[in-house]
């Protein structure tokens, strides 16, 4: 299972699996991979929608 996640900015497209593992798609450059997976952590993290193990 898991879930299609579309960001405009950068324009790219995330598969977000339940066991943790992402693809990002879509990205002309590797540095707006970098910017793409940056700004989804911050969503999860706000969201509170990762779990750090401790």
């Amino acid at each position: 299972p898991g879930l299609i996640y579309r960001m405009n900015e950068p324009k790219v497209v995330f598969l977000i699996f339940s066991a943790g593992k992402l693809v990002c798609v879509g990205a002309k450059k590797e540095k707006e991979v970098y910017e793409a997976v940056e700004k989804l952590k911050k969503i999860l993290e706000e969201n509170q929608l990762l779990i750090y193990p401790e």
